[in-house]
């Protein structure tokens, strides 16, 4: 039996780990991680172009430093938006939820798959075009989720929303 790498093992791997890690983690970390990624999101989509022109020397700090450096756009944006994730999720203090209920599995499962999906889409919606569609060619899975990515931005507020108003009604005294 030939196994080879592809895009497609590489997202079900990242996805798996997605999952484990919001069962390790629980509520507070996974609405923190989710928290981060719409920041990344809007952080690299506002300085990515101007971090670039920095970095290609086009515009200067304090009117007289600048970095010349062999980059790229895509490079730029998904770097800051690593970076915001990655800090804010390390950081954020998270004690403000912990007089939430204890979640199910399955909404654990829900709201990892849709972290990591979001991370991953958002990361492949940065990348240089030619590049895209070299990994829309070589893999059957990927193409189809991103041909949803704006339903992917708005699907864990939805899922929060009903998930929490389904507990504030089954824990009212009606």
């Amino acid at each position: 039996m030939n196994i080879s790498a592809t895009w497609d093992l590489f997202v079900v791997i990242l996805l798996v780990i997605g999952i484990v890690y919001g069962f390790a983690l629980q509520r507070e970390r996974i609405f923190t991680s989710l928290m981060s990624i719409y920041m990344g999101i809007v952080v690299a989509g506002v300085w990515g172009e101007s971090l670039f022109n920095f970095f290609e020397g086009k515009s200067m700090l304090f009117d007289s430093v600048w970095i010349k450096a062999n980059t790229t756009p895509s490079t730029i944006s998904i770097v800051l938006f690593v970076l915001v994730v990655a800090i804010i999720s390390a950081k954020a203090p998270i004690g403000y939820m912990r007089s939430w209920s204890i979640v199910t599995p399955i909404e654990i499962v829900a709201y990892s798959l849709l972290n990591m999906a979001l991370f991953l889409a958002t990361i492949y919606q940065m990348l240089p075009i030619e590049l895209q569609e070299k990994i829309i060619l070589q893999s059957r899975f990927i193409g189809p989720v991103l041909d949803y990515y704006n339903v992917l931005l708005i699907a864990p507020l939805i899922l929060l929303t009903l998930i929490t108003s389904r507990r504030t009604s089954s824990s009212s005294p009606d």
